[in-house]
């Protein structure tokens, strides 16, 4: 049985969703919805809810969509329409855009998981080592 071309199938109107995202990048790549999860270990369900926006994916599950779907993070999250006024706000785009959870990013910088939650809901101001230590993260909101 010939495979059928997914790209002659419709696309979400609001391309800016993760789920839209999502869906344009698997309907590119040419992969099914069960085909998808069966590469990412996810279900049929949980991907077709991300898809059409009644479940928003976690960080988890786009990073093992990213994967298979060869799409960076910040991409499939949408993570560049994050906001960054504040110190916070900038760590928490940084991190969501390198695919880190704030477990990761903690054992990265050799910090507890609360400091992490602490800085991006600036309820504590990084010290300056561990800001010196933020800084190649941050680049990436400059």
């Amino acid at each position: 049985m010939k495979k059928k071309n997914l790209t002659t199938l419709n696309t979400p109107s609001d391309s800016n969703t993760p789920g839209s995202k999502i869906k344009a990048a698997r309907i590119e790549a040419n992969l099914s919805i069960r085909e998808l999860a069966a590469l990412s270990g996810l279900t049929p369900e949980a991907i077709s809810m991300m898809e059409n926006g009644v479940h928003p994916p976690s960080l988890k599950s786009l990073i093992k969509i990213s994967a298979c779907l060869n799409r960076p993070i910040y991409y499939l999250g949408c993570f560049e329409a994050l906001p960054e006024k504040t110190l916070g706000e900038r760590i928490k785009k940084a991190r969501l855009y390198k695919g880190y959870t704030k477990e990761k990013l903690a054992m990265n910088l050799n910090v507890d998981p609360k400091s992490i939650l602490n800085w991006e809901t600036n309820k504590v101001r990084p010290s300056s080592k561990n800001l010196q230590e933020l800084k190649m993260y941050l680049q990436i909101t400059e």
